[in-house]
């Protein structure tokens, strides 16, 4: 072929190609107005949460953020990504504290750094909520409390090798007490052993792990609770006793002597102790549009009766893979005490499990009245109940970090059980805290992407290249 020809087509290959990326570039520029955040955990994007925060509130609020000039741009570019989602309802005032004196003093800030959100609605003169520094989690707790009418009181129970509230290390709950005080949680201890009865304030009661048996009046103390339509959250260890599964049985679910074992677990570089969950309930709204993955350490398998008791919904919340089963179930007696696991892959066979569960039963309607009072509303009691395989989940640290990867599910659950379901969302990550979440179908999109896609292009332009020279 003659060489200036081979050249001319060569450049018209070249400019071919520059134009067809410059038109994808366009079109998909043209159809996604939302800027790409690829930053550790979408430092850039709000959160659901914090959008939906600034929707529901009842009056327009203005943030006073007191930062020097110097410090300034990070704080204001943070408060202009509030202010885009309602600008009637959002306003800011970015203030240099050691220019503004008398305002400062006003809201009574004492260091750079710290800010208020302030109601600006009459009936509430001015109501406020300090910020301890102008971050997206502070906003948005300070933006929820200020729409906050009531708080829930959660009692703990201790006294059976449960995880402690105020327990710091890794197996302590102080990182979620400190997360429950911000989604409104008054959180206390309660010993079943030296209470007459469960306190009237209780608006639910958690057992977070217990290692040691209920004493008989303890378990009755609990079963009485829940047949007066209380709130329960039970948390599963390998060594949780046999007489906690015979409280919530009455309730469509049960935890067996068996331990979870998942391959999935090795797609995240862990070991498979740890169970992936990635199939949610779209439709409860503990899960609803849920689509991260959540983890859980040495979990037991919940299993749903069925059909269910008379009059209680039993929904599986979360489940190991179903595309495909990847989920291994032992008996609890080749773990607990086992320095090393020995399994027989031939005897095993990989199925669904549910991982963690909701019910709910509600109280039989009364009759109408001949002549019912207008002024008198009916209301129906409910008994809502969450068991989970595992309570590594609430705990400050683990070498995967649990906590932090399942923080939305375990808030979303608290506030299920309180009947508040305006604070149940997706919520701002913590920039220090960077958990790998991908669904099941993020993860297929990565190994194409890296597999095949990327491998595909570079041959492919190695093809190019070789007939371009020849």
């Amino acid at each position: 072929m003659d060489k200036r020809l081979s050249s001319f087509l060569s450049t018209l290959a070249s400019v071919a190609m520059a134009l067809v990326i410059w038109a994808l570039v366009l079109a998909i520029s043209n159809s996604n107005s939302q800027p790409l955040d690829v930053t550790k955990n979408a430092r850039y994007t709000l959160a659901a949460q914090s959008r939906q925060a600034v929707l529901s509130v009842p009056a327009p609020v203005k943030v006073y953020a007191f930062v020097g000039d110097r410090d300034k741009a990070k704080p204001e570019e943070l408060l202009k990504r509030y202010a885009k989602i309602d600008s009637k309802k959002f306003t800011f005032e970015v203030l240099d504290p050691r220019k503004n004196p008398a305002k400062a003093k006003k809201y009574q800030i004492r260091f750079a750094g710290e800010g208020v959100v302030e109601l600006q609605d009459k009936d509430s003169k001015g109501r406020t909520e300090r910020l301890g520094s102008v971050s997206e989690e502070d906003v948005t707790a300070a933006l929820l409390k200020l729409q906050r009418n009531k708080s829930y009181k959660v009692y703990f129970t201790s006294g059976h090798g449960e995880r402690d509230l105020n327990q710091s290390d890794g197996r302590g709950l102080t990182q979620l007490k400190g997360d429950l005080s911000k989604e409104g949680f008054l959180v206390d201890s309660l010993s079943l052993a030296s209470t007459p009865k469960i306190p009237d304030d209780a608006d639910m009661i958690v057992c977070a792990g217990p290692t040691k048996p209920l004493l008989p009046g303890e378990q009755k103390l609990l079963q009485d609770y829940l047949a007066g339509y209380g709130r329960f959250m039970l948390l599963y260890e390998p060594e949780t006793p046999a007489n906690y599964t015979e409280l919530i049985k009455p309730y469509g679910v049960e935890v067996s002597d068996e331990i979870v074992l998942d391959q999935a677990s090795q797609m995240l570089g862990a070991e498979p102790s740890f169970a992936v969950g990635l199939v949610y309930d779209q439709a409860h709204p503990i899960t609803k549009d849920y689509k991260m993955q959540t983890m859980f350490e040495l979990a037991r398998p919940v299993k749903i009766a069925t059909p269910p008791p008379s009059g209680v919904t039993v929904t599986k919340l979360v489940t190991t893979s179903d595309r495909p089963a990847t989920a291994l179930i032992v008996p609890l007696s080749e773990v607990i005490g086992k320095e090393t696991l020995k399994l027989d892959p031939s005897k095993l066979k990989p199925s669904v499990v549910t991982l963690a569960a909701a019910s709910v039963k509600k109280e039989d309607a009364p009759k109408p009245s001949p002549t019912p009072a207008p002024d008198k509303a009916t209301t129906t009691k409910e008994l809502r109940l969450v068991t989970v395989g595992d309570s590594d989940l609430l705990s400050n640290g683990t070498s995967l970090g649990l906590y932090q990867i399942n923080k939305d599910f375990v808030l979303n659950s608290f506030n299920w059980l309180a009947a508040n379901e305006t604070q149940i969302s997706i919520r701002p990550k913590d920039e220090l805290a960077a958990p790998l979440n991908m669904s099941g179908g993020d993860q297929s999109k990565m190994m194409f992407l890296l597999a095949f896609l990327m491998p595909g292009m570079l041959v492919g332009l190695g093809i190019f290249n070789v007939m371009r020279r020849q």
